[in-house]
């Protein structure tokens, strides 16, 4: 008479093993994609809430009155650099800070930028300015053109 077999072979058992660990580090490695992607996604997003909030408040000043008002500061902060647009009008009461996305390789001398007003005339007397804001990838800057349109005005009464 013949036995029937209960459970499962060695063989058996190894090949339900590795067909679980390889679903298991694909949910994993999926994981992990899924979260970088997320930190990524979330970088970006404050960079552009940073740069609408920041173009938006200088634009409307710059339209208005010319520039002067708002200035940038980048300084290095334990490691990492950290700048700021201050509302001079406000007695230098900070605005909005963001990091400044530099590489690790000489981070003091990339960091360093002295308080300069944002909003430089193209052209003297010109009614057009320049805005650069170090919002980029390895600190490059984000450059605007602004028209003071008061000063455009009078420059075609006259």
């Amino acid at each position: 008479m013949r036995q029937h077999q209960q459970g499962f072979t060695l063989v058996e058992l190894m090949v339900a093993m590795t067909i679980g660990t390889v679903i298991i580090l694909g949910a994993g490695q999926l994981f992990l994609t899924t979260f970088q992607t997320f930190q990524t996604v979330d970088k970006i997003s404050r960079k552009q809430e940073n740069l609408i909030f920041i173009a938006q408040r200088i634009t409307s000043e710059i339209r208005q009155n010319g520039s002067g008002r708002y200035t940038l500061r980048c300084e290095l902060d334990q490691e990492r650099c950290n700048c700021t647009v201050a509302d001079q009008n406000e007695g230098g009461q900070p605005l909005v800070s963001f990091l400044k996305d530099l590489p690790d390789d000489d981070l003091a001398n990339q960091c360093a930028e002295d308080e300069h007003v944002l909003g430089e005339q193209v052209v003297n007397g010109s009614p057009l300015y320049r805005v650069a804001l170090p919002l980029e990838n390895n600190g490059g800057a984000i450059i605007f053109h602004v028209v003071h349109r008061s000063l455009l005005f009078n420059a075609f009464d006259e």
